[in-house]
């Protein structure tokens, strides 16, 4: 009932001597009735006491039969017509999720007050002023250098008919020598993508490759670096950009890239906000028009230089400076030998922990949840579609399309939970720098026709190129916003990829493994992160391989010895166990 769902530590106290207010009044006296609750903030917070006296007082007024009854039949009248209310308007906010938010931005906001940190190297900027950057601290973010903005194919480009004359690439020319200048300097680098166009959200486009969607050939992001998909102008409001930012130890901010008007404008004021420091590169971004880009840039930067903002380098909503003055601030810093660093400087912080406890081979296995990854290994178009590449090796691709169903579960199962995933693709860039010799044309290599590079298909395109459509997900296990979609040129998910820099900075220590195919793909990823220290599970009937008996031996392999790679077990077991 109501009244035997109220907590026990709290007391409800009600004089009962003859000389009490309850007392007198039953007595035929002037005095008042009165509930006094003590003990519990939270029934305080919620107004229990004056409900209790309400219904005191009705009670008393009324002289019901049965007096507790009568209590128990108000409150919940009373819970029915606030839920009622709720349903209507909503229930009030709670802000208690968000303290630690609150108390560490009061902190960041602190140390801004007391001046900006001094850098290894100053930018001169605009209204004869510095942004020191550091290595320790700073780093380049470029926003949304895609196709779709840069050509005019591309799906905003293609909306200006005098494209060629347009003045949104002007931009691209510094972009690449920011980009040389701060990795030669030893800076963070980040790379943002769009996929709003306008009022219009393209999930869709998210881990697909898709031409118009990736990054520009001439500003491809490097293994390593910090990759974010946004469906916000601003690159902070939809991705875990201040998450990675903030675990590299960054708080300054060079900021470059398309539009000025809108997207870079938005994450420069979003940064602010963060108490990032930002320093725009002028000649570094563009628009659609020079105008709309000389008008923000003065937005950011006037409201700086003014008298009251002055002191506040960088964060009313930025310096301004150029490419020029970046090469020549940066340029010794190359020099310095950089200090040995094993990841990311700082974790996620994970405040609570469920454990996840599900049966497995060699035996039971418990997951952290909240420090455990599903990685979904190659299940690209090129491996398990009956036109791609490995059919076209001879293959019979069935028994690895037969995993899909059991890996589309579990990844609805994971992304209901809120769970972090990892979803790799086997591939190469367009210009196939990336793939050895041996592995391009080497004498194991495939006959000519059906190698790494060439066209396959129409359909397919390039045989395992970025980009490429045959190198897509396949569709029911399509990547999201948000989730990290890892491009790796080898076998094993760690090799010349940012996998490893990318787990440990959100707190990860132990991986659920799926995909194709068992015995190449996805036991070298298992055997890389046994290596690495993370402790791995398998799941049977979410992985495959083109050869049954394989997969069988590379199962068997792994649980071996005690589970001297990991354990193995069943994705209906870890789904029934999932909090």
């Amino acid at each position: 009932s109501p009244l035997r769902s109220l907590p026990s530590h709290s007391h409800f106290r009600r004089a009962s001597s003859a000389h009490s207010p309850a007392a007198r009044m039953a007595n035929g006296s002037n005095g008042s009735l009165k509930v006094v609750v003590e003990g519990s903030a939270y029934l305080s917070e919620h107004n229990v006491e004056a409900v209790l006296s309400g219904l005191l007082h009705e009670a008393d007024a009324q002289k019901p039969t049965n007096p507790l009854k009568f209590i128990e039949e108000g409150l919940a009248k009373l819970s029915a017509q606030t839920k009622r209310k709720h349903d209507e308007i909503g229930a009030a906010p709670n802000f208690s999720h968000d303290l630690q938010r609150r108390a560490d931005m009061a902190a960041r906001a602190k140390a801004a007050a007391e001046g900006v940190k001094p850098g290894e190297a100053n930018v001169e900027c605009r209204g004869s002023r510095q942004f020191p950057v550091a290595r320790s601290d700073t780093a380049l973010v470029l926003i949304d250098m895609q196709a779709d903005f840069l050509t005019a194919e591309g799906r905003v480009g293609m909306h200006y008919p005098n494209f060629k004359d347009c003045p949104v690439t002007d931009g691209m020319a510094g972009c690449q020598r920011l980009l040389a200048a701060c990795r030669e300097a030893g800076f963070v680098i980040a790379h943002s993508r769009s996929h709003r166009y306008g009022a219009t959200v393209r999930d869709d486009l998210v881990g697909t490759d898709d031409q118009g969607y990736e990054l520009h050939p001439l500003l491809r992001a490097r293994p390593g670096e910090i990759v974010v998909d946004k469906w916000t102008f601003g690159a902070f409001a939809s991705t875990p950009l201040e998450e990675e930012l903030r675990a590299r130890g960054v708080d300054r901010i060079l900021l470059c890239g398309v539009l000025t008007n809108v997207c870079i404008f938005a994450t420069a004021s979003q940064a602010v906000d963060r108490f990032f420091r930002v320093c725009l590169i002028e000649d570094a971004c563009a628009a659609f028009d020079k105008e709309w880009h000389n008008m923000a840039v003065r937005l950011i930067s006037e409201p700086q230089i003014k008298k009251g903002h002055n002191g506040q380098i960088g964060l009313y909503f930025g310096e301004v400076s150029s490419v020029a003055e970046v090469e020549k601030a940066v340029k010794p810093l190359a020099s310095i030998p950089r200090p040995v660093s094993n990841g990311p400087s700082a974790k996620k912080r994970i405040t609570e922990v469920r454990s996840v406890g599900f049966d497995a081979k060699p035996h039971r296995c418990t997951l952290p949840f909240e420090h455990t990854a599903l990685v979904m290994i190659d299940l690209q178009k090129d491996f398990l579609d009956p036109k791609g590449f490995g059919a076209c090796l001879g293959n019979d691709v069935k028994p690895c399309a037969a995993i899909l169903p059991a890996c589309e579960a579990l990844l609805a199962a994971w992304r209901k939970r809120g769970g972090k995933i990892v979803h790799t693709l086997e591939c190469h860039l367009p210009d196939l720098s990336d793939c050895p010799p041996a592995k391009l044309n080497g004498a194991r290599c495939p006959p000519d026709g059906k190698r790494i590079g060439q066209v396959l298909s129409p359909e397919m395109g390039r045989i395992m190129v970025r980009g490429e459509p045959g190198n897509g997900l396949m569709p029911t296990v399509q990547a999201l916003a948000g989730e990290k979609v890892l491009h790796k040129p080898g076998k094993g998910a760690f090799y010349h990829t940012d996998l490893d820099e990318y787990l440990r900075a959100e707190g990860i220590t132990h991986l659920v493994f799926t995909g194709v195919t068992t015995e190449v793909c996805v036991q070298t990823s298992m055997r890389e992160a046994n290596d690495r220290g993370y402790d791995c599970v398998l799941l049977e009937d979410c992985t495959s391989s083109y050869f049954p008996e394989f997969k069988q031996s590379a199962i068997e392999m792994i649980r071996a010895q005690g589970g001297i790679i990991g354990w193995t077990a069943m994705s209906r077991d870890l789904i029934a166990a999932l909090p």
